[in-house]
């Protein structure tokens, strides 16, 4: 009896963990980002208000065994990627909230797949929308993926998917600031 206790509990904690709700990680600015805005126009530029598309959920990303994630502070990925994108422009000194030029945007995809196979991936994209004062100066909808080796074990894919989702969010922002549309933008 004693044997299958010890055999059952590492079982039933692994059942409880795949059925858990999770915030998302915290993000961390990615050196090409940095160089990417280092190697562009220095001006600098204020980070307005972002929302989710209609196909979008905002405050639930299911797609990891049974587990889930939510977005930024406030639950939902569309103040997620406001503020990835406020912390890759901070870390490049180009933040200011009072300048004239100001990114917007909405969050049209938002896509994470741990759950089976050997690769999990993450699909993200955004309408992004620079404005000088109230001209509209750039409006694309830009998207990003990443994939990563997932695994069987879900106390193994689980936190892979969850840092994939990172990295994905990481190249959005990365293929927005290399845009040469958006660095015409933004001289």
């Amino acid at each position: 009896m004693r044997q299958a206790r010890l055999l059952l509990a590492p079982a039933l904690a692994a059942v409880l963990a795949a059925c858990a709700h999770t915030p998302a990680p915290a993000y961390q600015p990615g050196v090409d980002n940095l160089r990417a805005l280092r190697a562009g126009p220095a001006t600098p530029l204020a980070v307005g208000d972002f929302d989710a598309g209609p196909k979008v959920d905002d405050e639930r990303l299911g797609g990891l065994r049974g587990s889930s994630m939510s977005g930024a502070e406030d639950g939902l990925f569309s103040t997620y990627l406001q503020r990835a994108l406020e912390a890759e422009l901070r870390q490049a000194g180009r933040l200011d909230p009072e300048a004239d030029l100001r990114l917007e945007g909405t969050l049209v995809r938002n896509q994470l797949s741990a759950n089976s196979g050997s690769t999990g991936y993450a699909n993200v994209a955004a309408r992004f929308v620079l404005r000088r004062g109230e001209d509209v100066v750039f409006d694309k909808e830009i998207a990003a993926r990443a994939e990563w080796e997932s695994s069987f074990i879900g106390a193994l894919a689980i936190p892979a998917g969850m840092q994939g989702y990172v990295s994905a969010v990481q190249k959005l922002a990365g293929a927005l600031f290399a845009d040469p549309e958006f660095q015409a933008a933004t001289r």
